[in-house]
């Protein structure tokens, strides 16, 4: 359970890297992309079935991590989030993805992008 754990972290680490990279190098694109979040059913629930996963994951590694009291509360806080966004109607999700694409600037979008890439970074390190 744990190496699959691990594999989860990892590759969640991944992902938030290549979020980043993209949203430094196309801060336009990124928040086209965001504000097509919850814009289905489908979009939606893979979203949230993935960070759900991904908590699920930071949950079980936080008990052989140096970090565990850090990786539990990230990991429960994705859990209760990724299960609140399961269930509120859809159109309220989608309106405050929309909202944020249209309210932020690329230039924040490309500012915030090195704190995604760190924090992937911390991730994988984390997870190891």
């Amino acid at each position: 359970m744990q190496a699959l754990a691990r594999l989860v972290v990892t590759l969640f680490g991944l992902w938030l890297i290549g979020v980043g990279t993209f949203s430094l190098v196309d801060p336009l694109r990124a928040l086209q992309l965001l504000g097509k979040m919850a814009s289905t059913y489908r979009i939606n629930f893979a979203e949230q079935g993935l960070r759900l996963l991904a908590g699920i994951a930071l949950v079980v590694r936080a008990e052989e991590s140096s970090f565990a009291g850090v990786l539990s509360l990230l990991g429960w806080f994705l859990v209760v989030t990724s299960l609140l966004l399961m269930i509120v109607p859809l159109r309220w999700h989608a309106r405050y993805a929309v909202w944020w694409s249209e309210h932020l600037r690329p230039a924040w979008v490309r500012l915030a992008a090195p704190v995604s890439i760190a924090a992937g970074l911390l991730l994988i390190y984390a997870a190891i």
